[in-house]
This record gives C-alpha cells, sequence and structure tokens, in this order.
C-alpha cells in the first residue's frame, strides 16, 4: 500500500467480490516502520549558568514519523572544531577515553522535561552520566529526539546548536570543607599578624623603660652657668695692724 505514513497503525479490511455478491471480510491490524524523526528538534532554552551547571529549559518536540521515546542532551566544548560526529557520540566515559570533545550528558524521559534541567549535576540518566561542565572553554549544547517502536530505533540531533559564551566572572562551587580550610587559613594569618603586632609594641614598652632606667642613673649636671663672685670684704694690711696688747702695758 503506497502513501502510508511511517509510525502508524492501519487496521486493513479484506473481501472477496464477484458479479454477484461480496464475501466475509477478514481484518488485518498492522503498524509501518518508524522513519527518521521530522522536523528537526528545537533548541535548547539557556535559563542560567552558574559555575560548572547549567539550568536548561527542554522545549517539546515534534514528530511526524513516530512516537518521541527519549530526549538526548549533547555538550559539545568548542576546541578547533564545530559540532561533532553523530557515528563518535557516546557517554562522557566514552568521550574522555577516545579524547573527543563532545558527548552525550543525559537521556531523559518525555516526563521529565516538564521541568526545567540542570546540565552537570553529576547524575546518570539513562546510562548517560550528566558530567560537570568545564569552566576554561565556550560550550555548545545541543538536542537530540529518539523514537523507538517495535524493536526499531531512529535518533535525529537538531541542525542547530545553541552556543554558551564562557562567563570568567561566574564562581566555581566549592566544596564545604575548602570552605571550611581556606576559613582555617585566613583565621590563622589574622592571628599571625596580630601576635606580630603585639610583640612589636612590647619590645617598644622594654626599650622605653630601659631608657628611663639609664636617665634617672647619671648624674646631676649644672644647669645654669658658673658666676664668679667678687670679695669685695676689708681686709686690713699687716703694717697698719694696731698692737693693743703692747697699748695696755
Amino acid at each position: 500500500l503506497p502513501n502510508l505514513q511511517p509510525g502508524s497503525t492501519y487496521n486493513i479490511s479484506i473481501a472477496a467480490v464477484n458479479y454477484d455478491e461480496e464475501g466475509p471480510k477478514v481484518a488485518v491490524t498492522g503498524d509501518t516502520v518508524i522513519g527518521t524523526p521530522d522536523p528537526s528538534p528545537p533548541d535548547i532554552d539557556v535559563v542560567e549558568r552558574r559555575g560548572d551547571k547549567m539550568l536548561v529549559h527542554i522545549p517539546e518536540a515534534k514528530n511526524v514519523n513516530g512516537p518521541i521515546s527519549m530526549y538526548r542532551i549533547v555538550v559539545s566544548v568548542e576546541l578547533y572544531q564545530q559540532g561533532f560526529i553523530i557515528d563518535n557520540l557516546g557517554n562522557y566515559t566514552y568521550a574522555t577515553d577516545q579524547g573527543l570533545p563532545y558527548y552525550i550528558t543525559a537521556e531523559l524521559d518525555p516526563e521529565d522535561i516538564k521541568n526545567d534541567f540542570i546540565i552537570g549535576d553529576k547524575t546518570t540518566y539513562n546510562g548517560f552520566y550528566n558530567a560537570p561542565l568545564p569552566l576554561t572553554n565556550d560550550l555548545q549544547i545541543s538536542l537530540g529526539v529518539v523514537s523507538e517502536k517495535n524493536h526499531v530505533k531512529k535518533i535525529r540531533y537538531a541542525e542547530s546548536t545553541k552556543k554558551i559564551i564562557l562567563n570568567i566572572n561566574e564562581p566555581e562551587e566549592v566544596s564545604p570543607m575548602v570552605v571550611a580550610l581556606g576559613a582555617a587559613i585566613a583565621i590563622g594569618v589574622v592571628l599571625l599578624l596580630i601576635g606580630i603586632g603585639l610583640l612589636i609594641i612590647l619590645r617598644k614598652k622594654i626599650q622605653l623603660a630601659r631608657l628611663q632606667r639609664g636617665s634617672q642613673s647619671m648624674p646631676l649636671s649644672l644647669s645654669e652657668p658658673c658666676v664668679e663672685i667678687e670679695n669685695s670684704g676689708f681686709i686690713q694690711e699687716e703694717d697698719e695692724r694696731v698692737d693693743y696688747y703692747g697699748n695696755l702695758k
């Protein structure tokens, strides 16, 4: 039968007919093989990027060639190339082993896309590890849809990608242990500076006390100039002295 829609179920009735009458009908139900998903998957909407994580909204995709069974999120780290090779796509571990700058970070059920999704939350989704995002490169995020029916699987990835420019001012999430260690180091440095300051003050006080004790033990010195005093008293010369004892005789 021509012009049948891929991935559809048809009820077909067959009956024998001659010139006089029609025979009994025989009903047959059959499914057509699914085709490659069409149209292309939509772009992922980036809500927020913060450190090694990214909050995204995944729009609902359409497919006229069969059901939409799963959604795939592809992360491509921009190095020297654009896009990715579909035949080489795999999970994060495979990409790391093969040295590939792109990987499938999650495969989600259609129910899972009703809420915003966090890329880089270190959780495994249907066999795909959602690895933390690198902080040193720009990224490309794209969507793929999986259509599967009667043991036949067809996959199509978006023709366009969402480029995410790296923002070097975005803070990286720090573990509590690192925060505690940093706080301990900061407190230690502050205490060390306080100790050095107290030591300097103590040394100055000791030097000042020594100077004060040294000044008290020094001999007193005249603070005024010495003035010579002239003796103007009368002293009788010897030849002018009177012999009072001789006169009494």
